[in-house]
């Protein structure tokens, strides 16, 4: 005879075997006009310019900036975000207003996870084509620091434009 309180516990263990187990959803990203929304709770609420971030000889001695920058959620967690980024590079000490900009769609889910590194829980992004000054300050590992801005343009799950920004400082 079965007693009463062993069968919500035999209830309970063949409703957990039924469950499917590794299943993988992929959440759909919701675009309205220009903007996107990321639905769930753990969508980027801040974003910092991490410090792996530095200037760098590439293999075939062409300076560039290599990016990474780490998107957080409400709970100060590491998270991928869905968004366009905007980077703007200029001389320290100068006004941001002949910046170079360069600009990394992130909207498309296959692109984002390419600029993706999940060792370090960011998003790596080269910056090539860098202005002369600079050019040439990565060259001479000397001279006059970069500042970075970078912007994440994204959205809140109401559709709400949401820009997070930080600014980092280049050293050569």
């Amino acid at each position: 005879m079965i007693r009463d309180a062993t069968i919500p516990l035999a209830c309970m263990v063949t409703l957990t075997a039924c469950q499917p187990r590794g299943v993988v959803v992929r959440e759909q990203v919701v675009r309205v006009g220009e903007g996107l929304v990321m639905p769930g709770p753990f969508s980027p609420k801040a974003m910092r310019v991490h410090p792996l971030t530095h200037a760098e000889l590439d293999a075939d001695g062409t300076p560039r900036v290599i990016l990474h920058i780490e998107l957080k959620d409400a709970w100060g967690d590491s998270v991928k975000g869905v968004g366009r980024v905007q980077a703007q590079l200029w001389r320290d000490g100068q006004s941001p207003e002949n910046a170079t900009r360069y600009d990394v769609d992130l909207r498309a889910l296959d692109d984002n996870a390419t600029f993706y590194d999940p060792a370090t829980r960011t998003y790596r992004i080269v910056l090539g084509g860098l202005p002369a000054w600079l050019d040439q300050t990565v060259r001479a590992e000397s001279g006059p620091n970069a500042r970075l801005r970078v912007l994440f343009l994204t959205s809140e799950v109401d559709g709400t434009p949401l820009v997070l920004r930080d600014e980092f400082v280049v050293t050569p």
